[in-house]
């Protein structure tokens, strides 16, 4: 990977989570990007105090979810969904499967440090952070500060707080709720009608989930009556109760 790929952002902003949910609620008024991002910054709607620091939120809010894979959903149903009355950790958890899709570094930490120790009681030191973007550094040949590396570690660490990958500093394996499940699995589904490679998909990666674990959540969908599941015999059926995500997402009220 170039440079370029390899740049971090992370620690300019943060997660912005709740950012990013009232930028998309503005989006959804105008239907423009750049008529809503000079609205923000002449109203001060993000209320930083900094335009310099609005302008950055906003670049990497368009980075994440604006421009966004196309196979994830659009930053109108991403909006829509944030703006339902469902649990704050069901909108962090999807946001952060865009912004991990986003970003080569944070794949990086989740291969090589999240995923393999997601059961092993580990604890998530900041110098182990620190040590594998310093590997990083050294192969892509980037200029990052030590300072810069710190401040990354830390604002990443909030993030996976935010999610429930971390309790303190011990990783732990988070429930991930059923809205942020759902919302992924009526996209994908839509696009490729195979249940099975939806739950391959890899959307989904960032959420990491066991087959037990998607397993559990198609029951759990069952039981609110957001479509039929069944399986057995190596046979799986799956037939949605609503024709597409938006029917889905207005059903959450």
């Amino acid at each position: 990977m170039s440079k370029k790929h390899f740049a971090l952002h992370l620690h300019r902003t943060g997660s912005i989570f709740r950012e990013t949910a009232i930028v998309l609620a503005e989006l959804s008024n105008s239907n423009s990007w750049e008529k809503t991002r000079k609205n923000l910054l002449d109203n001060g709607i993000l209320q930083k105090g900094s335009r310099e620091t609005e302008i950055g939120i906003l670049s990497e809010i368009k980075r994440r979810y604006i421009q966004a894979p196309e196979w994830l959903p659009t930053p109108t149903q991403l909006g829509q969904f944030l703006s339902r009355s469902i649990s704050g950790r069901a909108k962090n958890q999807s946001l952060l499967v865009y912004a991990y899709h986003a970003d080569y570094i944070i794949q990086n930490i989740f291969k090589e440090i999240l995923i393999p120790n997601l059961a092993n009681s580990f604890i998530l030191r900041n110098s182990v952070v620190v040590e594998l973007l310093n590997r990083l550094k050294d192969l892509t040949g980037a200029h990052w500060s030590t300072s810069t590396l710190r401040k990354w570690t830390v604002k990443f660490k909030t993030m996976l707080r935010e999610t429930g990958f971390l309790k303190d500093n011990l990783l732990t394996k988070p429930y991930i709720r059923e809205e942020t499940f759902t919302f992924f699995l009526f996209w994908l589904f839509g696009s490729n009608r195979s249940i099975r490679k939806t739950l391959k998909h890899k959307a989904l990666v960032p959420l990491c989930l066991t087959h037990e674990d998607k397993t559990y959540l198609l029951k759990k969908g069952n039981e609110k009556r957001w479509w039929y599941y069944t399986e057995g015999a190596g046979v799986v059926e799956f037939i949605p109760r609503f024709n597409n995500l938006e029917e889905w997402i207005c059903e959450l009220g």
